[in-house]
């Protein structure tokens, strides 16, 4: 009998352990924006992002924050996309589940509701979302309330069989020195992230988000003395180079904040 209630408490103990861990994630939506040919009004993707946050925050209250980014540089990735919108939401709801489960007939599996659903899929005669990738936050430096004007994506592959090693590299090695960085004020923010969806079929698996106060604050990356880092730990830079591979980076320019925890 007492093996018996050892072993439940065991059981029980472990499950507060994973529910406590799914409460506490958040999780990234980012929406990749086309403009329409002849369209350079942005007007109808700024009402879009602000009405979905709000119909969003008035159903679940989750969202943590949410802006709007244009790309630098849209030859960079062959004109696929002029804008993004990037939404942290503190749990994986419904809204979420509408995007991860949606399919060409606008029908979704609800994971919350256990039950099919017909999805609002969003239409527009400015635009077209291409791309709604959903990613787990996995770790968090600095913060966002300052609202910093540039942020440079890096969407990166794991090596195959390597990708528990390439994140206990980011989360162990790269965050100390990335929460340094940010108290030399080389940097405002950094955000870890790992693809949840699509599954299958992506040719990245994680992205580093590095926002920047401004222009003045990305110039001065040429400027970070990474010697002491290597110095104190220099595995964080020799497995780098075996445990993950940058598929593509990019650079974008703050649009608009539509909301942001204080």
């Amino acid at each position: 009998m007492k093996a018996l209630t050892f072993f439940l408490f065991i059981f029980l103990f472990s499950i507060a352990v994973v529910t406590g861990h799914a409460q506490s994630s958040k999780y990234l939506l980012m929406e990749f924006i086309k403009m329409k040919p002849g369209v350079t009004d942005t007007s109808a993707v700024m009402k879009y992002a602000r009405e979905r946050v709000n119909i969003q925050e008035q159903k679940f209250k989750s969202v943590v924050w949410s802006s709007v980014w244009q790309v630098a540089n849209p030859a960079h990735n062959k004109n696929q996309y002029d804008y993004i919108t990037a939404t942290v939401f503190r749990n994986f709801n419904d809204w979420l589940a509408e995007y991860k489960n949606s399919d060409s007939k606008g029908v979704f599996y609800s994971l919350t509701k256990g039950r099919m659903d017909s999805a609002s899929i969003h239409k527009s005669d400015s635009f077209d979302i291409i791309y709604t990738p959903i990613s787990e936050v996995v770790t968090e430096a600095g913060a966002l309330n300052k609202q910093p004007q540039l942020l440079l994506v890096k969407y990166v592959k794991a090596t195959p069989g390597k990708e528990r090693p390439y994140e206990q590299l980011e989360t162990a090695d790269w965050l100390p020195i990335h929460q340094d960085l940010i108290k030399k004020k080389f940097e405002t923010a950094h955000n870890f992230n790992r693809l949840i969806y699509p599954e299958a079929g992506s040719d990245y698996n994680y992205s580093n988000f590095t926002f920047f106060a401004d222009e003045a604050m990305f110039d001065k990356q040429d400027d970070i003395d990474f010697d002491p880092y290597m110095r104190s730990n220099q595995s964080a830079f020799i497995n780098a180079a075996t445990l993950n591979k940058e598929v593509f980076a990019e650079l974008l320019k703050l649009v608009a904040v539509v909301k942001i925890d204080e």
